[in-house]
């Protein structure tokens, strides 16, 4: 029967040979608790490469004020799919940026950005700083008429970018109405502006006066959008369906959305004409203008400008193209009789109701599309998932728990040895 003693030193033993299997056995076999490596999106870079000649059994977890570069973010996910538990957490804030190239004979780059309510963008590109604005709860747009390289935005620490966009090819503009002074200084305005113009107006029944060529052939390869500024649109009702089903632009101005033919394109239906009030010479403009109220809204149609009497300009898509319908019916007057620099306010706001709406084509559009820099936390999200917490979990092999288990292995082995000296045993 053994003594006391020689329980004691089998104990010790077998404790010691049973740790040692078990740092083994881990080694081999990683058990399911990890170590968690943390970095910020400061130290994140310079930690990758440790990183990547980590164990396995290490989980890497990034707490995140704001987004990691893009390479850093895709060398994160390539440690993810070579065996690591990948996570993050925090709060960077949700931007997003597009810039598309204006349909407008000068050019220019229509920037949009948005951001967190209240934040504060600051927009440069490779020349010089471009803008800087207060994003509202829908966002912020800027318009650039230079763009030199990528446009790149910074708020809050956080930074995103975009490149920039091929330019707009432009194409004819149609206008189709009565003789009259509004078709008159529409054309002016859009001539003005460059824009390559063709007129059809009607001077008496079954009368026209073709400016631009004899036949009117509304296709999106040389057209881009039609402005029809009155009910003689009827006769081309058909034709000016199929052009925007195709992807071409529409403005229907004053009267013309009464026109049963075109009433299924339109954003709304249109109410009485509002006649102006009296306005000093030096006061009138765009809003003093009497117009026709969209006294019924379509359910995807948007409102783009609103008075107290009602609204006056509004929107909405049409198979892959876009109608816009104008209230205002004599928009002349404010070029003749407004204050000054109302005819450049004129050219220019025609300018952009034709580009708002005028087709594009495929080549222009697809460089505008979105780049991953330009939604970095859509990117993260998409790259490593969700945010999460992650805690340090307990059992894992860390090589604090290896020391201490080897110093608790010799003690062990130690105490055996002792008390089998102890007894005059080798």
């Amino acid at each position: 029967m053994r003594s006391p003693r020689s329980r004691f030193e089998f104990a010790c033993r077998v404790a010691a040979f049973a740790l040692l299997g078990w740092l083994l056995g881990t080694s081999v076999f990683p058990s399911t608790g990890r170590r968690v490596e943390r970095a910020t999106e400061a130290t994140v870079a310079a930690r990758l490469a440790a990183w990547t000649r980590t164990a396995p059994n290490v989980a890497l977890h990034g707490d995140f004020a704001t987004t990691p570069e893009t390479w850093a973010i895709d060398w994160l996910a390539a440690l993810g799919h070579g065996g690591h538990a990948v996570s993050w957490s925090g709060s960077p804030p949700a931007v997003a940026m597009s810039a598309e190239a204006l349909s407008d004979p000068s050019g220019g780059t229509r920037i949009d950005v948005a951001a967190p309510a209240g934040a504060r963008v600051l927009l440069r590109d490779d020349a010089s700083v471009i803008d800087s604005v207060h994003v509202a709860r829908f966002g912020a747009s800027v318009l650039g008429p230079v763009v030199v390289g990528p446009i790149v935005a910074t708020t809050s620490g956080q930074r995103f970018s975009v490149a920039p966009p091929d330019s707009v090819h432009t194409r004819s503009i149609v206008v189709i109405g009565a003789a009259g002074w509004e078709g008159k200084f529409i054309v002016s305005a859009l001539e003005e502006r460059g824009w390559p113009v063709s007129a059809r107006f009607s001077v008496a029944p079954n009368v026209d006066v073709a400016q631009g060529g004899a036949a009117l052939s509304l296709d999106t390869s040389r057209v881009a959008a039609v402005i029809a500024i009155d009910t003689t649109i009827a006769r081309y009702g058909d034709a000016i369906a199929r052009f925007v089903h195709s992807g071409g632009g529409l403005v229907l101005a004053g009267p013309a959305g009464l026109t049963a033919s075109v009433m299924p394109l339109a954003p709304g239906a249109l109410g009485a004409r509002l006649r102006p009030a009296v306005q000093p010479k030096d006061t009138i403009g765009l809003g003093s203008t009497g117009f026709y109220p969209v006294s019924a809204l379509r359910n995807d149609g948007v409102v783009l400008e609103r008075r107290s009497s009602g609204i006056a300009v509004a929107a909405r898509r049409v198979g892959a193209g876009r109608v816009i319908e104008i209230g205002y019916d004599d928009s002349w007057r404010w070029r003749m009789a407004g204050a000054a620099g109302s005819e450049r306010a004129h050219r220019e706001w025609w300018s952009r109701v034709v580009g708002s709406v005028a087709y594009v084509g495929e080549a222009a559009a697809s460089g505008a599309a979105l780049r991953d820099e330009s939604a970095p936390l859509a990117r993260l999200v998409d790259r490593l998932g969700p945010a999460r917490a992650v805690a340090d979990a307990g059992g894992g092999s860390s090589w604090i728990t290896t020391r201490l288990l080897m110093t608790l292995i010799m003690l062990l082995l130690l105490a055996e040895w002792a008390s089998r000296r102890l007894r005059g045993l080798r």
